[in-house]
């Protein structure tokens, strides 16, 4: 049985094919980083529009927590501290419920609308407390109405008289917080610069 002869240098043409085919990935792989490098280059503003967002997203998150739990804080204080809502010490107490609200994370960190009982009203804006009210009006019982936009006192009313809605007549404290959000990426980010809000409105009595 006879063997096919082998033309010479066969073997040398099939390595110098394979070595230009290497030769030749190698510049195609060249050219996809080129091409890697421009695609990056083209997402990359979007990704960090994307990265900024959820920054401030995570940021803004945190201090609506930390705004709400103030506000809650003060609400508490106000229901553990019932006796002072009359004429004598209801001024002091609404000082002392903004003041919870305002400086809770460090001095004027937020703003703060305090009303006890329709008898003072204390506000706190950029660390300024102002008090207003007819102290007086602590003795009596009222049914709000309205939102944490806008409570109305109405008319005062005998004490535990039902009031519309099902509720009884009783000593209320209305609390509010404001919390000035400045945004690292404003510009650029999902999220621009805004104002927090938190209020309730708690029956002491």
């Amino acid at each position: 049985m006879s063997r096919r002869a082998r033309r010479p240098g066969s073997g040398r043409a099939r390595l110098l094919v394979r070595l230009q085919g290497l030769r030749l990935l190698v510049r195609l792989l060249r050219r996809r980083d080129g091409t890697a490098a421009v695609e990056l280059a083209l997402m990359a503003p979007l990704l960090m529009i994307l990265f900024a967002g959820v920054i401030d997203f995570a940021r803004v998150y945190d201090q609506e927590i930390e705004l709400s739990s103030a506000v809650s804080a003060a609400a508490q204080y106000a229901l553990l501290n019932v006796a002072s809502i009359n004429p004598a010490n209801v001024t002091n107490l609404a000082a002392t419920l903004s003041g919870i609200v305002a400086n809770s994370n460090g001095a004027a960190w937020a703003g703060a609308t305090v009303t006890v009982n329709d008898g003072a009203t204390n506000v706190v804006s950029n660390g300024t407390p102002s008090s207003s009210g007819t102290p007086a009006n602590a003795n009596l019982y009222w049914c709000p109405t309205g939102s944490s936009a806008a409570w109305s006192w109405g008319t005062a009313a005998a004490q535990g008289s039902a009031c519309t809605g099902g509720t009884l007549a009783g000593k209320f404290v209305t609390v509010a917080g404001t919390r000035s959000f400045t945004a690292i990426f404003g510009a650029y980010g999902l999220i621009g610069n805004t104002t927090l809000h938190q209020s309730m409105i708690v029956q002491a009595q």
